[in-house]
C-alpha cells in the first residue's frame, strides 16, 4: 500500500509516519540519513560487483565452448534484473530520502520562524 500524499493540514506526527511509511529501510531518529544512504550505495555496488563477477564466470565458461554469444545472454538474463533493480531501488529511495530532509528543513525552519514571532517582547 503505497503511503498517502501529504496534506497541508497534516500534523507533524502524521508527517513522520508517512515519511517512516514511504523511506521503508531508513531509520529516521537513528543515524544521520547521509550516513544511512551511503550504506546502501555500498550494498548497492556490492550487489553489482558480485553478480558481475558470476556474470564473467558465465561467459568464461561458454566461451570455453565456442559459444561465448549464449553465455552473455544467459549472463544478462540471470544477473541483469539483479544490477537493475538495485540501482533503480537505491536510486529511488535516495530522491525520497532528498525530499523528507527538503521538508524537515523547511518544517524546523517554520518552527523556529514561529517560535521567534510568538515569543513575547521583552
Amino acid at each position: 500500500m503505497e503511503p498517502q500524499a501529504p496534506n497541508a493540514g497534516d500534523s507533524r506526527g502524521e508527517r513522520r509516519v508517512y515519511w517512516a511509511r514511504k523511506l521503508r529501510r531508513l531509520q529516521l531518529d537513528a543515524e544521520p540519513i547521509e550516513e544511512q544512504l551511503a550504506r546502501y550505495k555500498r550494498v548497492t555496488w556490492a550487489l553489482t560487483v558480485i553478480p558481475s563477477i558470476m556474470a564473467l564466470m558465465f561467459i568464461a565458461l561458454f566461451s570455453a565452448f565456442r559459444r561465448p554469444d549464449l553465455g552473455l545472454l544467459v549472463a544478462l538474463v540471470l544477473f541483469g534484473p539483479v544490477v537493475t533493480i538495485a540501482w533503480l531501488d537505491y536510486k529511488a529511495l535516495e530522491r525520497n530520502a532528498r525530499a523528507y530532509l527538503v521538508e524537515l528543513n523547511a518544517w524546523s525552519k517554520t518552527a523556529v520562524d514561529d517560535m521567534e514571532t510568538s515569543s513575547p517582547p521583552s
